[in-house]
Order: C-alpha cells, then structure tokens, then sequence
C-alpha cells in the first residue's frame, strides 16, 4: 500500500493579481521555481469550501475535462489555508478583452463560438455542469483559439442527470435558477447563448441593459429577476444591425426561458451555427458618440460604412487603397436597420 509523501514542498511567488471571483479566490501571476516560469495561480480559502473533498474539486474536473478548447492544469496544491490551482499563463487574455470597447466580426464570433461548443462538449460529456460560461471564463490559447476556463462552479450530475448548484453570477443566472437549486446541461446551454449575445453585440451593449436596473445597495433586484423570468434580459429584439438573422435565431433559442425550449447540447447549437455563411461575416462594427462605422476589407476592396446619430449614411468603397468612391444605395438620408442589414448582405 502506497502512502502519500506529506513532506512534498512547492514554491512560487506571486508576482500580481489578475482577477477575483467573487470573496473565494483570487487568481494571479506567479513566478513557479520548480518550473521556472511565469504561470497563472488561482488561490482558494479553504474556509469557504465545505469540506476537505471538496479542496480538489475544480483541479479534478479540469484534469478529467483535457481538450483542446479546455484549459489545462499543471498541480494543484495546498497550505494550511488555501487550496492553489496551478494553470498556464494565456497571454492574449479572455473573449472579455474582445468585446470590451471593440467588436468582433461575425466570422470570429462563429469561430470562437464553435470552439466554445466543443470545450463544452467535452465538459458535459463528462457528466459535469460547467453553470459560469461567460466571456470573462474563456481564455484565448496563444494560437487564439477558445479555452473554456474557471471550473470553481462546476458540479457532477447524477445518475438522473442533474447536478445541484445554489451559487450564481447574477448577470449570467439561467431563468430556472430563480425557482430551483437543480439543473440539467442546458443551463450552460442558456449561458452559452448569453455568451454569444455579448460576443455579437458588445459588452457596453449587454452592461448598459444592466445599468437599469440600478447599481450597488441599489440594484432592483426583483425586477431584474421577473425580466430574467419573463425572458426581457436581455432585450431579444436589440442586436447590432450586421448580425444576421440564423445567429440570431441560434441565440434567441439557446436563451429560451424553459429549459427544454433551448437546445438541449453544445452540439445541437455548433450544428446549428454551422450553416451561418455569406458577406455579412466579416464587416467590423466601431461605435462612437454620434455616430456608427463598420468597415470590411473582402481581398483587395475596402469598405466604410458610417450612420450618423441623425440616420444619414455614407458608404465609400477602395480597391488596394486608391480613390475611395461613393456607394450610392448605401449613402442614405434615413437608413434603417432593415436596410443596413441588406447592405450587409449584398456587400
């Protein structure tokens, strides 16, 4: 019989902080001596876990979960009050860092999204609940591939497929989680469609919908609810005008109220964004104080299209950086959304 070797010793010095979840952990860069590198250290207080088998819960569903779109673990550890996950340090940061203050195409919200999809494949297929997929928790690999991150939340289903779960991010939190402490995969499936949302349309979009309800000892905590309940957050109808209509639709379902509404795997909604193809992918979308611009560059031809905060556009085309000329059907004194959408189609 194997016994375990108590006196094994790790040491690495924290270097700076680079997130908090919540009043549990804190995540940092640290300087691993054993390794000689810099790697990415979340530390966990062992007083706000239940119980000793729970120290290495997160550590073993990251170790069972390996993938290509799963981040990896290289230890986990302990002192006498913290419990260490040791991770690779991912330099390019999170689809957070995407969508804040920018936007992504549509090609790259379909790209990262698909590989978002089979890291959560992966993770359901080993009977767990992931219940935090959102921007902040997917890394970017430095080939800037999606790695689906963070397993803090993350719980085992049962032999009835339901894995219990009573703390949540409230900006992210599923419909059901308002009535039960029980779930099933399509939990992640609804965070998935909120994770799609902010990729499409910007997270000042999806923050400035939040704004509403108030901020703080402040925030109208029982409307937020009855609009989560009632599927009004967020607001289904407002998407940026170049997000086609197949995207969508493939977000309105995964952000169905009842559970078995949505699409009920990871799977279902990656075959469902397969077939979303054609010239509105690559337009780029800048949002500034008065007006809007979307650029595209399709092989040699540029594009800029710009709406006014009075609803007047111009649209002026270049081929190799020459003479930019007027694109007359896109130059507008009134232009609708409709009619954007259009544009984003035919050019």
């Amino acid at each position: 019989m194997h016994k375990p070797y108590q006196k094994a010793e790790l040491a690495f010095d924290f270097i700076r902080e680079i997130g908090q979840d919540g009043r549990n952990s804190r995540t940092y860069v640290t300087r691993d001596h054993q390794l000689n590198a810099e790697i990415v250290t979340k530390q966990i207080r062992k007083n706000t876990l239940n119980s000793p088998e729970e120290f290495f819960a997160e550590s073993q569903a990251l170790y069972s979960s390996a993938h290509p779109h799963v981040v990896q673990i290289h230890y986990a550890c302990f002192d006498a009050d913290h419990v260490y996950v040791a991770m690779p340090y991912y330099q390019n940061g999170s689809v957070k860092d995407l969508i804040t203050g920018k936007h992504m195409t549509i090609r790259e919200v379909i790209t990262l999204g698909s590989q978002i999809l089979a890291g959560l494949h992966n993770i359901h297929s080993k009977n767990l609940v992931h219940f935090d997929v959102k921007p902040d928790n997917i890394l970017l690999s430095p080939r800037r591939e999606a790695l689906v991150s963070d397993f803090g939340q993350a719980k085992q289903m049962n032999y009835r497929g339901v894995a219990i779960q009573d703390r949540h991010y409230h900006p992210m939190i599923a419909p059901e989680a308002l009535e039960t402490d029980q779930f099933d995969r399509t939990f992640d499936i609804y965070q998935v469609g909120l994770t799609l949302y902010r990729m499409s349309n910007g997270n000042e979009h999806f923050y400035s919908q939040m704004a509403k309800y108030g901020t703080g000892a402040g925030f109208d905590r029982d409307t937020f609810r009855f609009d989560v309940r009632n599927g009004r957050f967020p607001d289904r109808k407002s998407f940026a005008a170049h997000v086609p209509s197949k995207l969508r639709n493939v977000i309105k379902k995964c952000l169905e109220t009842k559970p078995e509404d949505r699409y009920q795997s990871a799977l279902d909604v990656a075959n469902a964004m397969a077939g979303i193809d054609g010239a509105c992918l690559d337009w780029r979308l800048e949002v500034g104080p008065d007006r809007r611009v979307w650029t595209k560059a399709d092989g040699e031809i540029q594009y800029e299209l710009t709406v006014n905060a009075d609803g007047t556009s111009t649209c002026y085309k270049s081929v190799n950086g020459g003479k930019a000329r007027r694109v007359g059907d896109a130059c507008r004194d009134n232009i609708s959304d409709r009619d954007l959408r259009k544009i984003f189609t035919d050019y």
